[in-house]
């Protein structure tokens, strides 16, 4: 079963609409949404097993104007 992380983005006042087309583009991104509040971006990002993640946020790190990342990998439903 595939896992599934949300990754929450902050920008360096970067235009968050670029910046969403430039994450969208990495690897093990499904989807990216422009957000409101404490959070500029977040991407949904789906991998065959946790481990993937990691790198998946690494790339979206290296985008110029990202200033932070954070990965909150989704766990089953219970």
């Amino acid at each position: 079963m595939p896992e599934t992380a949300y990754i929450l983005i902050r920008l360096d006042r970067s235009v968050p609409a670029e910046i969403a087309r430039q994450v969208r583009r990495v690897p093990g991104v499904a989807e990216v949404l422009v957000t409101m509040g404490d959070v500029d971006v977040l991407a949904i990002a789906h991998g065959e097993t946790t481990r993937t993640f990691p790198t998946i946020g690494e790339k979206i790190q290296a985008i110029n104007g990202v200033s932070s990342v954070s990965v909150c990998v989704v766990l089953p439903q219970l």
